[in-house]
């Protein structure tokens, strides 16, 4: 892949892949993802980790709206937990990913579907 931005520019780029899916869940990684994934192999890595892992996250929330509506009685006393929870480790992991990328390095989250491979 040919590199058409500085290191400089491609690694805030990468960063902000990360950083932004806190604020607007899977679109910003996509728009990052979808606008260079021919022009740095840097920013295509990172923004598509950023995007895998923001669509588990979305993944996440639907599965306990489905607990909590299913479980009506039992699972909202959990629910608020499991939400703070699971936004905790979104922005912890948001983060760690935001300071590779801003390194040069490349990030794997520790959990995540990888649907767009």
């Amino acid at each position: 892949m040919a590199t058409s931005k500085s290191s400089g520019q491609a690694n805030q780029l990468a960063g902000l892949a990360h950083i932004l899916g806190i604020i607007t869940s899977f679109v910003a990684p996509l728009i990052i993802w979808a606008t260079n994934t021919s022009r740095d192999a840097q920013v295509d890595s990172n923004a598509k980790e950023a995007l895998n892992f923001q669509i588990t996250v979305t993944l996440a929330h639907i599965a306990n709206g489905i607990l909590t509506f299913i479980l009506f009685f039992i699972w909202p006393a959990f629910a608020w937990a499991v939400t703070l929870g699971i936004w905790a480790v979104c922005i912890w992991w948001a983060f760690l990913g935001f300071a590779a990328a801003n390194r040069g390095e490349r990030y794997r989250y520790p959990f995540a579907f990888r649907i767009i491979a």
